[in-house]
């Protein structure tokens, strides 16, 4: 049996942060492909009651935690555990969010994306890329690793369809317990017909292939490696962030860049995690939470492939784990944080 943590992480941050970039796209308004909310209409809040969750250890925008139509909480209750833990401070950027968090943040000033299907989904996507590279440069001073994770409902969707288009083979995972990869497939064969696109036909234009069928996440966290230049940074998520390292290879950008994720993303037979990063030449890193052990069941059916990532849980586990934190202690302050965090009154 592999490690909690596995392979070894061999660096010993002395400055970590935790960054993580929250968009809106309306391709994950589309029934039955996202479980980042009970239902499509909740899609837009859920990044913005993520980051009240870790940050203020309360849900502001919302009267409930989010969670799947499955009855799994949101991600962010694992991000949070680690965090509070390891006391690693966290940073919030928001990038094309209609609902913006009752926290401080970064915005990015990017556009909320649009349904792929119909319209070009990120008009400003390389805008995007620039002004989140100025945030890059200007976070280079303050940490010497830095993990980036996300909230976007609906990513897995157009991070497929960037993919393809860029022509990466692989398979993204999902937040369901039943994978509508069929319906996932659908969408994206309509959005590159739309654009008169095909499996690879962008590599040579990738900007293009983030504007036509990506989602504001996307050039953020891309701008954010551009700037993060010379300092170690992690990609903290699953299929979509290796989505974003399949676009910055595409883009010629470099780096000292990895990924992280959890156990139930790695182990997810639907999906490609490792066979995309390894046919990158990245290094990949998996953090298993324990939550099997859970004793609240919208935790431990994480165990089962329910959720499976999101919110940066992977790398913020990792974080955490290299300030000796335990997997124990991950799972019980993860309980911790589900039962205590305090919701909106009335």
């Amino acid at each position: 049996m592999r490690d909690w943590i596995y392979p070894h992480f061999d660096y010993q941050p002395k400055r970590p942060l935790f960054l993580c970039v929250l968009s809106n796209t309306d391709t994950g308004k589309i029934p039955g492909v996202s479980a980042a909310g009970a239902s499509p209409d909740l899609t837009d809040y859920t990044p913005s009651a993520d980051a009240e969750l870790i940050e203020l250890h309360k849900i502001v925008t919302i009267p409930a935690i989010p969670e799947s139509p499955e009855g799994a909480t949101t991600p962010a209750v694992v991000t949070k555990a680690a965090l509070s833990l390891s006391e690693i401070p966290a940073l919030f950027v928001t990038s094309g969010l209609r609902r913006k968090p009752a926290i401080p943040y970064v915005d990015i000033n990017g556009s909320p994306g649009r349904d792929i299907r119909s319209a070009t989904a990120v008009p400003d996507a390389a805008e995007i890329m620039e002004r989140s590279a100025l945030l890059g440069k200007k976070l280079a001073n303050f940490s010497d690793c830095i993990f980036i994770g996300e909230s976007i409902a609906g990513g897995t969707t157009t991070a497929m369809a960037v993919m393809q288009a860029l022509g990466y083979p692989g398979k993204v995972s999902s937040s369901l317990l039943n994978h509508p990869m069929a319906k996932k497939q659908e969408i994206v064969d309509v959005a590159l017909d739309r654009c008169a696109a095909s499996f690879g036909s962008m590599r040579s234009d990738p900007l293009g292939a983030l504007r036509e069928v990506g989602d504001p996440m996307i050039p953020a966290a891309l701008g954010l490696i551009k700037g993060l230049a010379g300092t170690k940074v992690v990609l903290s998520g699953g299929t979509q962030m290796a989505a974003v390292l399949c676009a910055a290879d595409a883009l010629g950008i470099d780096g000292d860049v990895s990924i992280a994720t959890t156990r139930y993303i790695v182990e997810d037979r639907n999906a490609t995690f490792v066979e995309t990063v390894e046919g990158l030449g990245r290094s990949w890193y998996m953090a298993d939470p324990g939550l099997e052990r859970s004793k609240i069941p919208a935790l431990s059916c994480y165990a089962s492939g329910s959720a499976k990532e999101g919110v940066g849980a992977g790398g913020a586990v990792l974080a955490a784990s290299l300030r000796g934190i335990t997997q124990q202690e991950i799972v019980e302050g993860s309980d911790r944080v589900l039962m205590t965090v305090e919701l909106p009154k009335g």
